[in-house]
């Protein structure tokens, strides 16, 4: 079997590379030899430069693992070397709990949460983050998805859906989460909508729910069964007749001044509505 030095420079080069495939082979075998040196787990009693030395090498193989599952869309694995970290990170000991690395990991293990609609989760760590890192939301990764987070709750969409354009945008590991985030905007957008009417245009429903075009839009309303007659959308199965009275009434001013108050409520402009 490779030396442990032999598995962590094989390691390096594939994820220089970004050959993920051979990082999740070479790291189960890297870890064994890990723990048989006694690095998994930090042993701060143990005080002298070459431990400490080793334990810095480790924080970073560990790091290694984190990504590469980010990058392949394993996040319960990513959870796991997350959660290996945690000693290092918040560690008594300067040299172990600085990295490079840090800031990104927190936020990407935050947005895993917010993924998962763990929210309980999330405010129990972020209560522990608040008091081992001083001012987090100065930190312009920690506060993604804590800005996040907030946006949501408030039901904020269009401030949520803002923050997830610019922040694919300059972190590409924050992309692994967008679209699943997004979605989940979406749903609870759709959700509110079709309680709150029995049809809108088809226009309104495109802009209330962020898509590019009207041909995204209808296939979105398919698949959550809604009904797209004469480019409207209708939320509820109805009989031909309801259709066509209620084709009447959305010429009316006043539906038509209901529907756009009510989608402010998403705090969405009006002229992304109308």
């Amino acid at each position: 079997m490779p030396s442990l030095a032999e598995l962590t420079k094989s390691l390096s080069i594939a994820f220089e590379n970004s050959d993920y495939a051979t990082c999740e082979k070479l790291l189960p075998p890297t870890k064994i030899e890990l723990i048989k040196n006694n690095l998994l787990i930090p042993d701060l009693s143990i005080q002298n430069d070459i431990y400490l030395n080793d334990l810095t090498i480790t924080k970073k193989i560990l790091e290694v693992g984190a990504l590469a599952n980010i990058y392949t869309f394993d996040f319960d694995v990513f959870d796991s070397y997350f959660n290996q970290l945690k000693p290092y990170y918040f560690s008594s000991d300067h040299k172990l709990s600085e990295s490079d690395k840090k800031s990104k990991l927190i936020s990407l293990y935050l947005l895993n949460l917010l993924a998962q609609n763990n929210t309980t989760k999330f405010h129990s760590e972020l209560q522990f983050l608040d008091r081992h890192i001083k001012n987090l939301e100065d930190d312009s990764l920690l506060s993604y998805p804590i800005k996040l987070d907030r946006w949501l709750m408030e039901g904020s969409y269009q401030k949520a859906w803002d923050l997830l354009q610019s922040g694919s945008q300059n972190i590409t590991e924050f992309d692994s989460f967008t679209d699943i985030l997004k979605s989940a905007i979406r749903d609870e957008i759709a959700k509110n909508t079709e309680l709150s009417y029995d049809f809108l245009p088809l226009s309104n429903i495109k802009a209330l729910l962020f898509f590019n075009n009207e041909k995204e839009t209808e296939k979105f309303a398919l698949e959550r069964n809604w009904s797209v007659t004469n480019s409207k959308v209708y939320f509820k199965n109805q009989p031909k007749e309801a259709l066509d009275e209620e084709d009447e009434t959305m010429h009316e001013d006043g539906q038509k001044t209901k529907i756009i108050e009510r989608a402010m409520d998403y705090a969405i402009s009006i002229e992304n509505i109308v």
